[in-house]
């Protein structure tokens, strides 16, 4: 199995050499490694190169990470594409454990590692997702947990090994995501699609992670999230949530007006509506490539929000009544998918 190893890096110059550095030391051969310069103004193509003469490294004006991670993916070699962010580093054997874990599971489309800060506590391992989208870091600021590898349902894009056979056939990361919420769309999909997703928690990776939200970035949370809902579900589903989704939404409305982000979020929901033409495309193209229902993969999702990340003593307050809706739901969703 020959691995292809991308970065995307915007003015990351240090933190991206550190992340070549983990990747030469890797146990196994990493056959080829591909870096975006993803800054208009080539800060990094010079020093990148200069180190490291022999990787591929592409200069893109800043088209966004996902469209960047196309691009690279588009002139991989490898059987696997091992997409690491450029704040993150590989322990050595990081690789070595996941080709292992994709060779003991077969219908794994994509292979994780535990994600860990630097203080070693826990990134990301398997991440969660809510019903109506909304998705966090599971295990955040836990101690790092040392388990057998399990399947998951969704998990984080820090650092994800993906089949090129799978990554091409779902159309890679999504286009339209120029930055956040491609790598829940992605394993959402690749479930869909009859693959499945796997985490191996004793494959490390140490990443430079920062929890800080700007305005802007709500804006491209907000309008991904309601984009994946409406393209990935099928309209049975979408109408059994039209509550859980309208009463979230109408909260989200108060929490962003509370916080400072409500006109980001008119503007992500302005977005959704302008790209209603290219919704309904999707929704056919995925349909030729869905191999499960909805039904196969609903117990996937989270009836709350349950994140350090993310708290509201009304979402606590709201919980127990959450919990009997989404089992009402997933019978629902069962009973119409057979």
């Amino acid at each position: 199995m020959t691995v292809s190893a991308i970065i995307v890096t915007y003015r990351q110059i240090e933190l991206t050499l550190a992340a070549l550095a983990s990747l030469a030391r890797q146990t196994v051969p990493v056959d080829q490694v591909i870096v975006v310069d993803n800054d208009p103004q080539r800060s990094a193509a010079g020093p990148l190169r200069a180190a490291y003469p022999e990787i591929v490294v592409l200069e893109e004006d800043n088209i966004g990470y996902a469209p960047a991670c196309n691009r690279a993916a588009g002139v991989a070699s490898g059987d696997w594409l091992f997409f690491l962010n450029p704040d993150a580093e590989a322990a050595s054997d990081c690789l070595e454990q996941l080709l292992a874990a994709a060779g003991r599971h077969p219908q794994s489309g994509i292979v994780t590692p535990q994600v860990l800060l630097p203080d070693g506590r826990i990134n990301a391992v398997e991440n969660e997702i809510h019903l109506t989208g909304i998705a966090w870091c599971g295990g955040y600021g836990h101690p790092r947990e040392d388990a057998p590898e399990r399947p998951v349902f969704i998990t984080t894009g820090a650092a994800m090994l993906v089949r090129r056979e799978l990554y091409e056939r779902l159309d890679g990361y999504c286009d339209e995501f120029f930055l956040f919420y491609e790598d829940p769309d992605l394993c959402w999909r690749a479930w869909l699609a009859g693959s499945e997703v796997w985490y191996v928690p004793r494959a490390l990776v140490r990443h430079h992670y920062s929890w800080g939200l700007d305005n802007e970035k709500w804006f491209f949370l907000e309008r991904h999230r309601l984009m994946s809902v409406l393209t990935n579900f099928r309209l049975s589903t979408l109408a059994l949530l039209t509550p859980l989704l309208v009463a979230t939404e109408l909260a989200l409305l108060v929490v962003s007006g509370r916080e400072g982000w409500r006109d980001e979020k008119l503007r992500a929901y302005r977005s959704v509506w302008a790209q209603r033409s290219w919704i309904r495309a999707r929704r056919r193209r995925f349909a030729k490539l869905r191999r499960r229902p909805d039904a196969a993969i609903i117990g996937g999702f989270r009836a709350t929000v349950d994140s350090p990340q993310i708290t509201s003593p009304v979402a606590r307050a709201v919980a127990p009544g959450l919990r009997l809706y989404a089992a009402l739901l997933r019978t629902a969703v069962r009973m119409i998918g057979r």
